[in-house]
């Protein structure tokens, strides 16, 4: 088989560059290189080679994912397309069977040699020029460092080690052994306590930092053994004597070997675990994993914050029973008895302004699948309710702009007649005196209508403010005595702190009559509910740049999670016995008093009463 195509896979190509020139060389070989795991793949949909080298550590899909992939139905074409694994990273016997496993060839583990690549391929492509007994097998010795002056002490462990066929690396100064360290990086370190210019503890507290994995093997002059002992606190492994018997090297040798492993697979594993927990702690939904039996045995930050908004029913071994009223049991039925993939409900609480949280419960299966658990995804939803509701109200407040606009229409065209009718009565001189009084009672309840109409067209936005010079004051006195029979019948005492410097505003006299006014009127009707006595306080006070007025009562309050929902279209309050109307009062005042450039705002303690303070800037 004359140029033979082969595959390599490695996202360092400028690494293995000097192998690509070499076969290439020859003329026997193509090379088609690909950086990642997706060009792989892409490959092997339309071309078949005749050899495959992949890194380990590719991007995407790694080299065991790779050659897993290609020995799967779903390439049946390159079922027996010969696969090396190059490892750069762990020369073990874990990393072995995974590649085992994962169908491949073999694995060589870098820096990589054409010594050992070019026979696996010419006894896969060649076999009848290069028999498979030709091919010498390959194995890698393990790394074994000695730190230790003594030429007699190095010179037998050389000896035992090249026969156990171990690499061995001598240092014999001190302060070059953390050096040799990361340069060499053994899996074993035989390190002399007594080896001038070398400081035990800084080199294991070094190793520890840097190469953790690595086995520490102190080695002891005889009695000398409590440094040793303080050395194996410090994190060394273990520890020989003086005369050291060869074959209990060997063995010490074998074991430390295993240890290394473990210790790689440990390192692996608290690797991963960290870097899961990171993900978990730092994800804005709630996670709560729970074991079969209800109890909780992971919450992340996100998680804790929201249970705290949720209704808890635990059971006397701190299990759950039930969120916010949702049975655990039953979700437990649902997911591992009806074999659902997931359970989601909802979840609101008032606490916090309201939120609402979407649960979703979903298995979790242990090694061998059996049911270990559940998982619980917390998602705050309060945004998505928010902008749904204001979506909602926008519709309703839309439906009402038209509905207002063609009742104005239908309304001022009545209102001018009978104003006109009005003034014309009042005109003539042969009318009484008592039938002028409730004439001019008749045109000034029109003028209170038109100016109703005026504050809905203000809300709605097809309203055009007519605005004057007004001193606020004056406004809240004409309230005061219209509504003076009112305050009497409903044994309401009203205070008056009126700043008498007050600044004139610039403002629709009208409308600002009219918030004023809607807010005097919900005073009132708070006060009917009051049982202490019944007081309304009206102040003024001017400030540098603009004017204040503070409208309190002694009623009931209003609950601090209504606040700022208040002053929202349609917001009525039906948990509050003083709470009638539409909900619209107050909306319209806000807009008011935004479209003059000022602001509204309550002030209240549930039980203590309620303050509505209006700022409007100064003229």
């Amino acid at each position: 088989m004359m140029n033979a195509e082969i595959l390599f896979a490695t996202n360092k190509r400028e690494k293995y560059g000097n192998v690509f020139r070499h076969l290439e060389k020859g003329g026997s070989f193509r090379v088609v290189v690909a950086a990642d795991g997706n060009d792989v793949l892409k490959y092997l949909g339309n071309h078949v080679p005749d050899f495959a080298i992949f890194d380990v550590n590719l991007p995407i899909l790694d080299g065991f994912q790779l050659c897993k992939i290609m020995k799967s139905a779903a390439f049946k074409h390159c079922e027996y397309i010969p696969v090396v694994l190059l490892s750069e990273s762990y020369r073990t016997y874990m990393v072995s069977q995974l590649a085992h496993f994962a169908g491949a060839y073999c694995i060589l583990h870098a820096p990589l040699s054409l010594e050992d690549l070019l026979p696996l391929i010419r006894t896969k492509l060649f076999p009848e020029r290069f028999p498979a007994d030709n091919v010498r097998p390959l194995k890698y010795k393990s790394k074994v460092m000695i730190a230790n002056d003594d030429p007699d002490i190095v010179k037998k462990f050389e000896q035992c080690m090249d026969m156990e066929e171990y690499e061995i690396i001598v240092e014999q100064h001190g302060e070059e052994v953390t050096h040799t360290l990361e340069i060499e990086t053994p899996r074993i370190l035989f390190l002399d306590c007594a080896m001038p210019k070398a400081d035990g503890q800084k080199i294991l507290a070094w190793i520890n930092k840097y190469m953790p994995e690595t086995i520490v093997i102190v080695m002891a002059d005889p009695g000398s053994e409590a440094m040793a002992i303080e050395l194996m606190k410090a994190g060394a492994n273990d520890y020989i004597t003086q005369p050291f018997d060869i074959k209990s090297v060997s063995a010490i040798c074998e074991y430390s070997l295993k240890k290394y492993d473990m210790n790689l697979i440990g390192n692996h594993v608290d690797e991963i675990e960290s870097r899961l927990h990171s993900i978990v702690e730092g994800m804005v939904d709630g996670v709560i994993v729970m074991d079969t039996q209800g109890k909780t045995t992971l919450v992340n930050r996100a998680g804790k914050e929201m249970l705290a908004y949720l209704d808890i029913d635990k059971a006397d071994d701190d299990s759950i029973i039930s969120l916010n009223k949702v049975s655990m049991k039953e979700v437990y039925h649902e997911i591992f008895k009806r074999k659902q993939r997931y359970v989601s409900f909802e979840a609101h609480t008032k606490r916090d302004s309201g939120k609402h949280l979407v649960i979703v419960a979903s298995p979790v299966n242990g090694v061998a699948e059996e049911k270990a658990g559940v998982i619980l995804v917390l998602r705050d939803v309060t945004r998505e309710y928010q902008l749904q509701d204001q979506v909602i109200k926008s519709e309703r407040l839309c439906a009402v702009s038209n509905l207002v606009a063609g009742a104005a229409h239908e309304l001022n065209n009545p209102l001018a007649g009978i104003q006109l009718c009005t003034d014309l009565v009042l005109n003539d001189p042969s009318i009484s005196e008592k039938a002028k009084k409730y004439l001019n009672r008749v045109q000034k309840e029109a003028e209170q209508i038109q100016s109703v109409i005026k504050s809905l067209l203000t809300l709605t936005g097809n309203y055009t403010l007519s605005k004057e010079h007004v001193n606020t004051n004056e406004i809240i006195e004409e309230i005061i005595t219209q509504k003076a029979n009112q305050f009497d019948y409903a044994d309401i005492k009203v205070i008056k702190l009126l700043d008498e410097n007050l600044p004139l505003v610039f403002v629709d006299k009208q409308q600002m009559r009219r918030v004023f006014l809607n807010i005097v009127e919900n005073a009132c009707t708070s006060l009917s509910e009051a049982k202490q006595e019944k007081r309304l306080a009206i102040r003024t006070e001017g400030c540098k740049d603009s004017v204040k007025i503070m409208i309190s009562d002694t009623g009931p309050g209003i609950p601090g999670e209504y606040l700022t929902k208040i002053f929202e279209p349609f917001f009525t309050a039906k948990n509050i016995k003083h709470t009638r109307g539409t909900g619209l009062g107050l909306s319209i005042a806000h807009s008011i008093v935004h479209q003059h450039n000022g602001r509204i705002y309550a002030q209240s303690t549930l039980g203590s009463g309620a303050t509505f303070v209006i700022e409007l800037p100064a003229a």
